[in-house]
């Protein structure tokens, strides 16, 4: 989510305390800052773009990831607040993370909540990156001035029912979507909040022979089919593909990722191309990678394409 959202739900989880709205409290002033923590692997992008996808949303949105982050911040307490419950800090801290990871989770890009067992971001899948709504929502009980507790708790009240309703539009949408596709052999679904329009849901439906990529709309209730794929076999160079460390990323990054290969006249070797089947954006992919092989079947160059970026990466 965006960083104000995330610091106004730090504060809501400080006002859990009982003390007054004041940013120079410690209590107030550590689970803002773990509210924030868990975001600082951007770091990792001083090695890469690349790094930078690998890391975000992993070891650091995960409870060893809270233990660390919170230790930290504890630690810069007791060197500048000289006298301060360092125990009480990191529990606000972790608290503070811990609202970040939960409103990360129902994000539709997820976090890695089950490191160091599993790399794969787990997501529900109801809100978008930024969501204008839940943000207003959020505003509007801080402009009430009510004393702090009560303000926390109308502000998780409030963010409560709007994810409630969030879920009940996505059932919906799901239940839809099954009734259309009622005479395929649906294996799986994805159902999440569109990157146009709040008001929209985009999925992704696999059957026992495609992969479907659409849109479905609340208020025009159309359904929409941008794309759909043909389930191919795996052949010995997409199986090599899966590997390689871009097709290891794309299977902890995304749930639906899709494999095609060609055969490049320039080249003697093949090209496997991978999609996450989540993001369709303006006719296109916003998430795609290439794997080209040489003559003797070994992956020899590979690059991902992500949000309009080309990042070269180490076969």
């Amino acid at each position: 989510m965006d960083t104000l959202s995330h610091a106004l739900l730090g504060v809501a989880v400080a006002g859990l305390s009982g003390h007054p709205l004041n940013l120079t409290d410690p209590i107030y002033l550590a689970s803002v800052l773990g509210a924030q923590a868990p975001d600082l692997d951007i770091i990792s992008i001083v090695r890469g773009n690349f790094a930078l996808l690998r890391q975000h949303r992993s070891f650091s949105h995960s409870i060893p990831g809270l233990a660390m982050w919170s230790s930290l911040i504890a630690a810069i307490f007791f060197i500048v607040y000289p006298g301060v419950a360092c125990t009480e800090i990191f529990m606000w801290a972790f608290w503070g993370g811990l609202s970040h990871i939960i409103l990360d989770f129902f994000n539709a890009h997820g976090a890695a909540v089950l490191w160091p067992f599993s790399r794969e971001r787990k997501s529900f899948s109801l809100l978008n990156v930024f969501d204008p709504f839940l943000l207003a929502i959020m505003l509007t009980v801080f402009m009430q001035q009510l004393p702090a507790h009560e303000t926390s708790l109308l502000c998780f009240l409030s963010i409560s029912l709007y994810i409630g309703i969030r879920y009940l539009l996505k059932l919906q949408t799901s239940m839809r979507l099954n009734q259309y596709f009622a005479t395929y052999s649906l294996t799986r679904l994805l159902v999440m909040p569109s990157l146009k329009s709040v008001f929209s849901w985009d999925f992704v439906v696999e059957t026992k022979d495609q992969y479907h990529v659409g849109q479905v709309g609340l208020l025009q209730q159309f359904l929409t089919i941008h794309t759909k794929f043909t389930k191919q076999t795996l052949s010995p160079a997409t199986q090599e593909a899966h590997k390689t460390v871009l097709g290891e990323f794309f299977s902890s990054f995304t749930p639906f990722s899709y494999f095609t290969e060609y055969q490049d006249n320039e080249h003697a070797g093949k090209h496997v191309h991978i999609y996450d089947l989540r993001y369709f954006f303006n006719q296109d992919f916003l998430h795609s990678a290439t794997i080209i092989f040489d003559c003797n079947q070994h992956p020899c160059d590979s690059y991902i394409k992500t949000s309009g970026r080309i990042i070269k990466i180490p076969c």
